[in-house]
């Protein structure tokens, strides 16, 4: 289980936390996590994760 205070996106510091926040006020995509967050913007490792966690809380 992830903590709300893991790193997800290590390029810009972006925590699970602030994920789980944008997806709460309505990021429904990867493009719009990365807008609100510039989480997979800069390198695209974590975009997988992000594809995870979005499905996750989409459900």
């Amino acid at each position: 289980m992830r903590d709300k205070n893991d790193i997800v996106c290590h390029c810009e510091q972006v925590t699970y936390g602030n994920i789980l926040e944008v997806i709460d006020n309505g990021a429904d995509t990867i493009e719009k996590i990365g807008d609100a967050t510039m989480a997979g913007i800069t390198c695209g490792v974590c975009i997988e994760e992000l594809e995870e966690i979005l499905e996750e809380e989409l459900e």
